[in-house]
């Protein structure tokens, strides 16, 4: 009876394991977005790392290059200097020759974006703008206070390196404080940008251990349903990450059409939400890796036709070499770490964690194919153990 009652749970029982599984989908996603935000904005190094892919883009660039020639040229008198070089006879062609060279200077602007030296100020330009954005973050004031309550991205080392490019005169010491900032904080937004931050922080920290004691709580709750439930975490890992993947094209489309009213300018936005978001598809994708291990263990452990065949198959080598068996997935699993789908499988970290979700998988596996070969076990035509069913 007793065995019974734990592989029959009641209804109420029932509910509550869809309830918590449900509710540890939700907060999954929200722990996708919340770990993303996390990595990219509060990590300078990982915010450095994005901003240098996004010049290897070409629109993107295109769109800078655009930028830095309209700053030179409000900063500069590009004409001026040119007839500061002419003839006297010569000197009133400084005009239309500097028109002329706008278009040289997108070009020159282009090919120096590309250049080591340049993308190397870009990227500490930018690693500077996310320390800044921490410091703020964790409560100090840091570059802060000297930049007027403000956190820009200064670009007035690439406008310098354009100009000595275009052969004029050296002007980063002589480019106005505003010339070639852009502006990413407001003093006006510190304050909530402090709270959220913060909030942030605390929220990836508690989703990373809410959502995987949820998952354990419907598993215990689920006695006698276990594979099943098993199963639908599975589902659930893999419904998380396809609905990240479908929020993200919603985010980059609806941040694109909201803020970016040239419509010229749209494409080039596009790209840099696309890539700012990179990390978030990568953290889905490892969700939906991860899912898929669950639900075809979940399914190799049920009483399908083909799961019971394929378990008799391999019963006398787990149950007579279990060294061979742990040798094999230990090879599978180096194979993997090192094909590497997913970040995680490139961590120390995440190395450990499949590895001990691997090897535990495979003991469950083995002690199921030895109960079911045992006598009155399902390989030898009785009925499945309800351990083994439960499994």
């Amino acid at each position: 009876m007793e065995a019974a009652a734990v592989a029959r749970p009641t209804r109420g029982r029932r509910i509550l394991v869809r309830v918590i599984l449900g509710l540890a989908t939700v907060l999954l996603v929200v722990a996708i977005f919340a770990i993303w935000a996390n990595r990219q904005l509060l990590n300078p190094d990982n915010w450095a790392s994005t901003s240098t892919r996004l010049l290897v883009n070409a629109r993107v660039r295109a769109a800078l290059s655009n930028y830095l020639v309209a700053q030179l040229y409000q900063n500069v008198d590009v004409s001026g200097e040119i007839a500061s070089a002419l003839p006297p006879r010569l000197k009133p062609l400084a005009g239309p020759l500097s028109g002329a060279l706008r278009n040289a200077a997108i070009e020159a602007a282009q090919r120096t974006l590309s250049t080591a030296q340049v993308q190397a100020v870009w990227r500490a330009a930018n690693r500077a703008a996310a320390q800044t954005l921490v410091a703020i973050v964790e409560g100090g004031k840091g570059p802060v206070a000297t930049n007027n309550g403000k956190v820009t991205l200064d670009l007035r080392s690439a406008i310098n390196s354009l100009s000595s490019q275009l052969g004029l005169p050296s002007i980063g010491d002589q480019l106005p404080p505003a010339a070639g900032e852009l502006l990413i904080l407001d003093s006006k937004e510190i304050k909530l940008v402090q709270k959220g931050g913060n909030a942030l922080r605390s929220l990836a920290l508690a989703l990373t251990i809410i959502v995987p004691l949820l998952f354990v709580l419907a598993m215990v709750l689920a006695a006698g349903r276990r594979r099943t439930i098993l199963m639908d975490i599975g589902f659930m890992f893999i419904l998380a990450g396809v609905l990240v993947l479908l929020g993200r094209v919603l985010l980059i489309h609806g941040i694109v059409n909201s803020l970016v009213r040239v419509e010229a300018n749209k494409p080039a936005a596009g790209d840099v939400v696309s890539i700012a978001t990179t990390e978030l598809k990568e953290i889905a994708d490892a969700c939906i890796v991860v899912g898929i291990p669950f639900v075809l263990a979940a399914w190799f452990a049920g009483p399908m036709k083909w799961a019971v065949a394929g378990r008799r198959l391999i019963a006398p080598f787990m149950r007579e070499h279990p060294a061979w068996a742990f040798g094999t997935v230990t090879i599978v699993m180096a194979l993997i770490f090192i094909w590497q789908p997913i970040p995680a499988t490139g961590t120390l970290a995440g190395v450990i964690v499949f590895l001990v979700l691997a090897f535990l998988g495979t003991e469950v596996l083995r002690q199921q194919v030895i109960r079911e070969s045992s006598p009155g076990g399902a390989s030898s035509g009785g009925t499945p153990s309800a351990p083994a069913s439960a499994a």
